[in-house]
């Protein structure tokens, strides 16, 4: 019966007829309807009539009747997919601009701001102006930034027209050039007193200073000689005289810079010298490695075994080995667009050259140069594995020196750095035995240190000395942009937050010493301490190897000067009677102290040894030392550390003296250096005789006092009681313009550390050498 009622059953469904489901054969797919396609947005014909569009361009509706295809739409999304996709990306924009936020708010509690920060106001508008005017645009240009470009604030440099032009060249504050200013400052205003003429006689050997340029003298010469592609003339040593020019470079330079392979370098000038040939085949890197090989040894020859035609001006050693410069620069420039491992070691030694001879500016584009060709060349990278571990170290000791040596110029000249560290990835060489022997290295190793180990040391000096500086010059940057002032030396509490924040990070310095290897460090007479400031003599041990003694003095020499240069800022020659500066004083005798320590170990070892002879670099070390040290006699003549500080400066005279028989700069330095001193112990007689005069002594029997500012307060000159005169009166262009005032003072100045340049001082006729200074 249910067999019979089925059929019934089928045949009148209770359900809607059109919801009937046909009997489908097991062997007969279902076929499946396509999803629709849906459309983002209808072209502008299509919705006009309200007729369905597809999603081509043109749409197959425009096709057909052949007009263009228009969408005059936004692009909002106009279907679930693209409306979820949009979701998500503004979600994701969200949390960043939150994190952002978040970053934001925990830096306003921080007291410097990190380098991602960007949205910090600019310098004060005066500063702005007076940046601008310096370099020739209005001052509404200077002021008036635009809107997209934010820059940090910062302590403001001065400008310095070069010797050979009116352009003038940007230096720091943190360079001794903004600190030698200064103190011009302060004596033109503490003598109030016209400046007296007095000749500044540059000696003889700067007239042949031009490294590109040559004079007449230089261009008979260069016709003399053999001339390579029209450029630069064929120096004709012997081999055996280069050889013994480049026997000096392995205990001088190389244990200093081992930025080459010694047996690689040996093979490849062997094989320049042809049997039949009198000259060997050029080499960009053996020239430039002759021309500081002279510059270096030249000081050991003495002069009275010069030729009598020689040119009296080629006697000084900073100009010497200057056609071997000349020549390996014009080869080296072919090198450029497909640069080699040679072209950044040809860089590095060409920087050294320049800086020895005083071309700070060229040294230092001479070393934005090779950091940009090391980042051609991938330095900055972790070397492959598969690379000979000779290979390997060596492109690491090269990068890590240009880094340390960037870092050294920037600071010393107060200008940006140009290494992202960000982007380095490749890790600090080693010092182990198996590197400092790889490929037969002949220095070797002395204790627990080898010849590696001042390189690697060198570095982290550097590097902990730039992790301070940075942060504390944008701190300078803060104080003044809070102050509302051009001058830091105008809100003493400004200075003194800014001593707290160096106090907090200098004991990194000391922790680097402390970490040292012992065979590293100079051993001390009488129980003294190395890297101390307590005025011991060195123990100079006479088994050790020259490299390893030439290591120790350098890698002191350079603490001290690091530490210096950090601690300078915090001489002040002008103070607030109502205002207390522990913090900075503190800095201000610590400065003087590692630069008497410095002075004391360069007088010790340049009349003691022979280990700092014909190194010109040392002495511009030592004429930083010295100055810091007449600044801080001047600033503070009644401290406890004025004493030490005044004998000191008859030692940095003495070394000038020494250095003096083969670099006429350095004679000039010791005239400065006395004469800034004759300067300081009048001042300080002036204060003395109007401490001591009777009551009621006339200006006359106190010897003038009143032209010495009026008071004293914790060893510091008082400015007035208004504050508005911080001696710093240099930074208005209009006031180096007084004849008698800043630019003169520069001009003398500028003559030690940038004297090749001054070749229209040259002529004893010319009424310009004869400027003013005060007696």
């Amino acid at each position: 019966m249910a067999d019979a009622m089925l059929p019934t059953f089928v045949q009148k469904p209770t359900g809607p007829a059109k919801l009937e489901v046909p009997a489908v054969s097991p062997d007969r797919e279902i076929p499946i309807r396509p999803t629709r396609k849906q459309v983002s947005r209808a072209c502008d014909w299509c919705r006009a009539r309200r007729i369905k569009c597809d999603n081509g361009r043109p749409c197959r509706a425009c096709r057909q009747r052949g007009a263009d295809c228009t969408h005059k739409g936004t692009n909002e999304p106009r279907t679930l997919p693209m409306a979820l996709k949009e979701i998500e990306k503004l979600r994701a924009r969200v949390q960043e601009l939150q994190a952002e936020l978040d970053a934001y708010k925990s830096r306003e509690h921080q007291s410097v701001p990190t380098p991602s920060e960007t949205s910090i106001a600019t310098s004060p508008s005066s500063t702005r102006d007076q940046r601008g005017s310096q370099n020739g645009h209005s001052s509404t240009q200077a002021s008036s930034p635009s809107p997209s470009v934010v820059s940090k604030p910062q302590w403001d440099g001065i400008f310095i027209a070069t010797s050979r032009s009116d352009q003038t060249s940007y230096y720091g504050p943190s360079s001794h050039f903004y600190f030698v200013s200064r103190i011009g400052a302060y004596l033109n205003k503490a003598l109030q007193q016209p400046c007296a003429p007095r000749s500044m006689q540059p000696k003889e050997a700067r007239r042949n200073a031009a490294l590109t340029n040559p004079n007449e003298a230089e261009e008979r010469e260069i016709q003399s000689n053999q001339v390579v592609g029209g450029l630069s003339p064929s120096p004709t040593m012997t081999r055996t005289q280069e050889e013994y020019f480049l026997s000096l470079f392995w205990e001088s330079y190389h244990c200093l810079m081992p930025v080459i392979d010694e047996v690689e370098f040996r093979r490849h000038y062997a094989s320049l010298w042809e049997p039949s040939k009198p000259h060997r085949k050029n080499s960009p890197l053996v020239d430039i490695v002759l021309a500081i090989c002279l510059q270096y040894g030249y000081s050991f020859i003495s002069r009275d075994a010069a030729p009598d035609h020689r040119d009296p001006s080629s006697d000084d050693a900073t100009m010497a080995g200057r056609w071997y410069y000349r020549r390996g620069q014009s080869l080296l420039a072919a090198d450029f667009e497909s640069p080699t491992i040679t072209t950044v070691q040809c860089l590095i030694f060409s920087m050294c050259y320049l800086c020895c001879a005083s071309f700070q500016n060229m040294a230092h584009i001479t070393v934005a140069q090779a950091v940009r060709t090391a980042q051609i060349l991938g330095l900055h990278l972790e070397p492959p594995a598969d690379m000979p571990l000779a290979d390997r170290e060596l492109r690491k000791r090269i990068w890590w020196i240009l880094s340390a040596t960037e870092s050294k110029v920037t600071a010393k000249l107060g200008r940006f750095g140009f290494v992202d560290r960000s982007q380095v990835t490749v890790t600090q060489p080693s010092d182990d035995i198996e590197t400092a022997s790889a490929n037969g290295a002949t220095l070797g190793s002395y204790g627990n240190v080898t010849w590696l180990t001042y390189n690697l040391q060198m570095q982290k000096l550097s590097h902990v000395s730039f992790d301070i500086h940075q942060p504390l010059y944008a701190k300078f940057g803060e104080a003044l942009e809070r102050s509302g002032t051009n001058s830091l030396y105008k809100d003493s509490q400004a200075l003194e937050s800014c001593a707290e924040f160096l106090a907090v990070r200098l004991p990194a310095l000391k922790a680097w010493a402390d970490q040292l290897p012992s065979s590293i460090k100079s051993p001390r007479r009488q129980g003294g301490e190395p890297f101390a400031i307590d005025r011991t003599p060195l123990d100079i041990d006479p088994l050790a190897p020259t490299w390893l003694q030439r290591q120790r003095i350098c890698l002191e020499l350079l603490y001290h000067s690091q530490f210096t240069n950090l601690c300078r800022p915090f001489i002040t020659f002008y103070s607030n009677a109502s205002t207390y500066t522990p913090i900075a004083e503190r800095h201000a005798a610590a400065c003087v102290h590692h630069a008497i320590a410095h002075t004391l170990i360069m007088h010790q070892v340049v009349t003691e040894t022979d280990f700092m002879c014909g190194w010109s670099e040392f002495f511009f070390w030592q004429w930083n030392a010295a100055i810091s040290i007449v600044g801080f006699v001047l600033a503070y003549p009644i401290h406890s550390s004025t004493s030490n500080a005044r004998k000191a400066l008859d030692k940095a005279v003495a070394v000038f003296d020494v250095f003096g028989a083969n670099f006429s700069v350095a004679a000039d330095a010791a005239d400065i250096i006395r004469d800034l001193t004759s300067k300081a112990d009048q001042l300080a007689g002036r204060l003395r005789s109007g401490i001591m005069a009777p009551p009621g002594a006339t200006p006359e029997q106190q010897q003038q006092p009143a032209e010495c500012p009026a008071a004293v307060n914790g060893g510091a000159y008082v400015t007035n009681t208004n504050g508005d005169d911080d001696g710093l009166a240099w930074l208005d262009p209009s006031e180096q313009n007084d004849p008698n005032y800043f630019s003169e003072f520069m001009d003398w100045a500028m003559s030690v550390d940038q004297f090749n340049n001054f070749e229209h001082f040259f002529n004893s006729n010319n009424p310009t050498n004869a400027f003013q200074f005060g007696q």
